[in-house]
């Protein structure tokens, strides 16, 4: 819960200064270590106390206190994502990306930076610009876990853009890497994403049930918020189309409510504006609006 809610009602350059103290107190405290191991390393040899195995030794404790200080540092970057899977800000989020390119140095810092900037991009609206540095971050090499997000990204932007081929693609793309991935991090993820997209192409075809079944199966899992208000859209979408209107108002009014910048509370407020017109035009209500449109 802690970890969720550090970021709340914070600037993203708040957030980014609070981030810089911690990495440079985590960067200073491995620096540190790294001296004392040099100097009690030169020691040894200058006094001709150390064989190669107390070298070894040395080693594998200097490796054994700082690995997890690593783990510790790649931690904080990763929590970074609770402002855009928690607090459903991906506004912020995009902007405390973008401010973080001052902050890290390494190539492979600034792609992950990139990646999840393309990523914030997609989910405030953004479509074309999020499309254009997905696209051109495919040509640079990362991890496994960044390529299931830029195809998400761009699977996402050119659902949204209606260009199915393209969209088609991208999905081709996704199960052709997970497939090759003997990774099970990758694997399971990447069925997960294979699942949302099958499931996206089947509401966008106007296939509902199989898409209620599918979200049904798949929304036991959800633990993010956005995962939550995103898939409350689309039930509501589903509930529309199937002129279930009492519970399409519930979806939609929970997704205005949490949905914070997400471009799908937009779509939100649409839906529910035209759900009063459908309810007024055929009298029925169904409830206070307690949520402004």
């Amino acid at each position: 819960m802690k970890a969720t809610m550090q970021y709340q009602n914070k600037t993203p350059e708040e957030i980014v200064r609070q981030h810089k103290k911690r990495l440079r107190a985590k960067q200073g405290l491995l620096i540190l270590i790294l001296l004392l191991y040099v100097i009690a390393g030169i020691r040894g040899i200058w006094w001709g106390d150390d064989g190669i195995a107390d070298v070894l030794l040395k080693l594998l404790i200097l490796f054994v206190i700082t690995f997890p200080i690593s783990i510790w540092i790649s931690r904080d970057f990763m929590l970074l994502n609770l402002i855009l899977s928690q607090d459903c800000d991906p506004v912020t989020y995009v902007q405390v990306m973008r401010l973080l390119e001052k902050v890290y140095k390494r190539k492979w810092s600034i792609r992950a930076i990139h990646v999840n900037e393309a990523s914030g991009l997609m989910w405030s609206g953004q479509f074309i610009d999020a499309l254009a540095l997905a696209e051109s971050l495919c040509k640079d090499k990362v991890s496994a876990n960044y390529q299931l997000v830029l195809l998400n990204t761009r699977f996402s932007c050119y659902k949204k853009m209606k260009d199915l081929e393209r969209a088609m693609q991208v999905r081709q793309e996704a199960d052709a890497l997970i497939s090759s991935s003997t990774k099970a991090s990758v694997q399971k993820t990447g069925q997960k994403m294979l699942k949302a997209m099958d499931a996206s192409l089947a509401l966008w075809r106007g296939e509902y049930e199989t898409f209620r079944r599918m979200e049904e199966a798949r929304s036991a899992g959800y633990t993010a918020k956005l995962q939550k208000v995103v898939s409350a859209v689309c039930l509501a979408d589903v509930d529309i189309a199937c002129n279930e209107l009492k519970n399409a108002r519930t979806h939609l009014e929970y997704a205005i409510r949490e949905g914070g910048t997400l471009y799908v509370v937009e779509d939100a407020r649409r839906m529910l504006a035209e759900l009063a017109q459908k309810e007024w035009m055929e009298g029925t209500d169904y409830g206070e609006r307690t949520v402004k449109i």
